[in-house]
């Protein structure tokens, strides 16, 4: 289940794997004598940006057994194509962190509209402390107009920590700035912070059910080229927003849910009354009659 974060522009799924521990297994396999020299240690990199990035990675892919990193990969694919409308991944990073390792504070563009963080971190039994994900709060970013001379402010009101629990997924807005606080405490790697991260890219509509690929996506076209006048209204937003609805046999649209929105106006203007416009345009959108109910996750992603 995705559950949204109050007070950021991101999301947690809390048990997200069925092979959380098979690849956690795998892993601590791998390093469980120190002494050992065999080809599987020495895939390494250790990142070390100074004032910026500190962590040891390797690409996912390239460290787990195949069959199983599959099931995982794919299960990231259909997480992003029903939830977010992002058709693909970049290729995933298996990182891990140790005394001293951390990320400052730092942006992602244009990597894709959403990042995530999967974790096997086993965060109940950590001896480390840090490790983090640190997002800043939307409040910071526009500093004065909060500002008040009767509160003081600390950090839990500049920013968002998210544990790496086991087994959670993270997506979020990359666009805000974020990083991983120091981890201190350890330096084994099986004591570490262990995340598989990444980004969602490639946005496109995704179809299931009697529709055909081709068939939704002509219909989506002709309706964009139809709502020119209401998305050039709003030159001012910036962002990424998913919708999935219904398609009846008969080609109309129902039950419209907007799974995820990072939507902002860089005029610091509301973004609510656009929504309403959407969701009625949503509303009137008129799909090719097909043999069955279909469903339709559409993303759509604004730049100035």
């Amino acid at each position: 289940m995705l559950k949204r974060i109050s007070g950021a522009s991101a999301f947690v799924n809390d048990d997200f794997s069925a092979d959380a521990r098979a690849l956690r297994a795998e892993f601590d396999r791998r390093f469980a004598d120190p002494l050992a020299t065999s080809n599987a240690r020495f895939v390494w990199d250790y990142w070390n940006v100074p004032g910026q990035y500190t962590l040891v990675r390797t690409p996912a892919y390239h460290f787990f057994s195949g069959p199983l990193y599959k099931r995982f990969h794919e299960s990231l694919l259909a997480f992003g194509r029903e939830r977010l409308g992002c058709y693909d991944i970049t290729p995933p990073w298996l990182s891990f962190y140790v005394e001293g390792c951390r990320q400052e504070l730092h942006a992602d563009v244009p990597h894709g509209p959403w990042a995530f963080v999967y974790s096997l971190t086993l965060w109940n039994e950590r001896r480390f402390t840090g490790g983090e994900t640190l997002i800043l709060k939307p409040a910071t970013l526009d500093y004065w107009r909060h500002f008040s001379e009767l509160k003081g402010v600390e950090h839990e009101d500049l920013a968002i920590r998210i544990p790496s629990r086991f087994n959670r997924l993270l997506v979020f807005d990359p666009r805000f700035p974020h990083g991983v606080t120091p981890v201190h405490g350890v330096h084994d790697p099986r004591l570490a912070r262990l995340v598989i991260h990444g980004w969602f890219t490639d946005p496109e509509p995704y179809v299931t059910g009697a529709l055909t690929r081709a068939q939704a996506t002509g219909a989506i076209q002709d309706w964009l080229a139809s709502q020119a006048a209401l998305f050039s209204s709003r030159s001012d937003l910036h962002g990424a927003l998913s919708a999935r609805f219904g398609v009846s046999p008969a080609g109309k649209v129902s039950k419209i849910d907007f799974l995820t929105n990072t939507l902002l106006s860089l005029e610091g203007a509301t973004v609510k009354p656009f929504l309403k416009s959407l969701e009625t345009s949503l509303s009137a959108m008129r799909f090719p009659k097909a043999r069955g109910p279909s469903k339709v996750t559409l993303p759509l992603v604004f730049k100035v």
